[in-house]
């Protein structure tokens, strides 16, 4: 029976094998979907365990030792033999992507449409849960999330931000809108939304808006409250109350006036959605297609509401 030497901890060795690799422990930072404060306390951890220096840095960059040199081409080979070991070819025209629920029913689908007239080999598999996702583990191209765009992701285009507008359906218009104007909101059936919260005080809600209408305005207790944006929309259509409206969600509902604003006021969000990826080198052909044609899509809706798009941006 073969007894194996004791290895060093694994992620010290790849952060030591991507930082020597790269020249950089920033990149090696990116690769790894780690901060380079983490890389460097991982090569110090590799070094106290070999009890030797495998890297030493100088103005010009990162120098390996001889030790680290020799070590490199062995331990780059075995993460190669590793990765081809568990290695199954993708589907280049297969697009996994995790989309939050609300975003997906209102905006996404509404428009899928248009892209598979343009891309009818492209097949889509989308995963419409609001969990955390980690693309190093995750079977995930892309991902669509709602923040403030501080993600770890290599790649992170700003597609739009959020506009909040009162809103009900047609049918209740009449009696609710003079109660708005005059700042009568006490009679007045709200509906609460907390699915899309950023998990912070930079989101639009209720009260931000009466007091921005009527500031001296008491703020009713809410009707019903939902977790889920999705089913805060359905309660306002099902003629539950007024809803403060996401207008990215309710875009093509406002178009229908399956919902109408119930006033002009239109108050703006911090917070906004976000297209995450792995690397943009990374990307499959089909996923590739995909972004190109969402960004496409977020700047074709910034121009239909006279907004400036967010920049696009990979980090």
């Amino acid at each position: 029976m073969k007894v194996r030497q004791p290895l060093p901890p694994l992620n010290s060795l790849k952060a030591f094998e991507a930082t020597a690799r790269l020249k950089s422990m920033a990149l090696a930072a990116k690769e790894l979907h780690v901060t380079p404060s983490a890389v460097s306390q991982q090569i110090k951890q590799l070094e106290h365990h070999l009890g030797q220096r495998v890297i030493t840095q100088s103005r010009s960059g990162i120098v390996l030792t001889a030790y680290g040199r020799d070590a490199l081409p062995k331990l780059s080979q075995a993460f190669d033999l590793l990765a081809g070991s568990f290695h199954h070819p993708r589907d280049p025209f297969l697009v996994r992507i995790s989309v939050l629920p609300s975003f997906a029913r209102f905006w996404l689908n509404p428009r899928l449409r248009g892209f598979f007239r343009q891309h009818p080999t492209i097949r889509l598999d989308i995963n419409s849960s609001p969990s955390l996702i980690d693309f190093t583990f995750d079977d995930l191209d892309l991902a669509i999330r709602y923040g403030k765009g501080q993600y770890e992701t290599p790649l992170c285009d700003n597609l739009m931000k959020e506009a909040h507008q009162a809103v009900c359906t047609p049918r209740q218009l009449p009696a609710w809108a003079p109660l708005v104007e005059s700042g009568d909101f006490s009679r007045l059936p709200l509906i609460g939304d907390r699915g899309m919260l950023g998990g912070d005080d930079q989101d639009v809600t209720w009260r931000e808006w009466i007091h921005a209408k009527t500031p001296e305005a008491m703020v009713p207790d809410y009707r019903i409250t939902y977790t889920d944006s999705g089913l805060a929309v359905d309660a306002a259509l099902a003629h539950q109350g007024m809803l403060l409206g996401r207008h990215v969600l309710l875009d093509t509902l406002l178009k229908e006036q399956k919902l109408v604003p119930l006033d002009p006021l239109t108050l703006r969000s911090e917070l906004g959605y976000y297209l995450l990826g792995p690397s943009l080198a990374g990307l499959s052909e089909g996923a590739q297609k995909f972004r190109q044609w969402l960004l496409q899509e977020a700047a074709s809706y910034h121009i239909q509401h006279h907004t400036q798009a967010p920049g696009f941006s990979e980090r």
